[in-house]
C-alpha cells in the first residue's frame, strides 16, 4: 500500500472521497482572494487573524479564564493559549464555513424579506454571535478534555459572552478599517 494522499483518500480512512477533496480544496485555496461569494464572516475572519485582535482577545480571555477556573498565572496562560490555538485553527475553516451556511439559509431569507445584499446589518450583527459560539464551544472542550478541568454550563456561557465580545471587537474593526483583498 502506497503512503500518499490519494491512496489514503481512496481507501477512505478518514473521510468520504468527495468530502476529502472539498477539504483539501478549502485548505489549499486562499479563500479571501478567490471567494465567489463575499460575506461578512469572511471579512471578519481576515481581521480575527490579525495580531492586534489576537493579543487583545488573549489578554481578555486569560483574565476571564483565570477568574473562572481559579488557576495560577502559568496554568491560566496555558489554558488560554491552548484553547485559543484550537479555536483559531478550527475556526479558520468553521467561521468562514458558518458564513456560507448563513448566506445560504437565514441570510438568504433576510435578503429576500428586506431586499438587502450580503453586507446588511443583520449579517454583521450575527457574525460575532456565530463566531463567538464556535470559539466558545471549541475552547471549553479544550479546557475540559486537554486540561481535565471540570466545567459547568455557567463556564460555557461566560466563555460565550467573552467570545462574543472579542469577535465583536474584530467585527467592529472590520467596519472601521475594512481589509484589502
Amino acid at each position: 500500500m502506497e503512503n500518499n494522499i490519494s491512496t489514503i483518500i481512496s481507501n477512505r480512512l478518514f473521510l468520504p472521497t468527495s468530502l476529502s477533496f472539498l477539504l483539501i480544496c478549502v485548505l489549499v485555496m486562499p479563500s479571501p482572494a478567490f471567494a465567489n461569494l463575499v460575506w461578512p464572516a469572511l471579512h471578519a475572519e481576515a481581521k480575527v487573524s490579525s495580531i492586534y485582535i489576537i493579543l487583545l482577545s488573549l489578554l481578555i480571555e486569560y483574565a476571564v479564564i483565570r477568574w473562572l477556573f481559579k488557576q495560577n498565572i502559568k496554568k491560566s496562560i496555558l489554558y488560554a493559549l491552548s484553547a485559543n490555538l484550537a479555536s483559531g485553527l478550527f475556526g479558520l475553516i468553521l467561521r468562514p464555513l458558518s458564513g456560507v451556511i448563513w448566506e445560504l439559509s437565514l441570510g438568504k431569507l433576510v435578503m429576500i424579506i428586506f431586499d438587502w445584499g450580503t453586507f446588511n446589518p443583520v449579517a454583521w450583527f450575527c457574525v460575532p454571535i456565530i463566531g463567538g459560539l464556535i470559539n466558545a464551544v471549541i475552547e471549553i472542550q479544550v479546557i475540559k478534555r486537554v486540561w481535565k478541568q471540570e466545567t459547568v454550563k455557567k463556564d460555557l456561557y461566560i466563555l460565550l459572552l467573552v467570545n462574543w465580545i472579542t469577535v465583536g471587537l474584530a467585527t467592529i474593526w472590520v467596519v472601521i478599517s475594512p481589509p484589502t483583498m
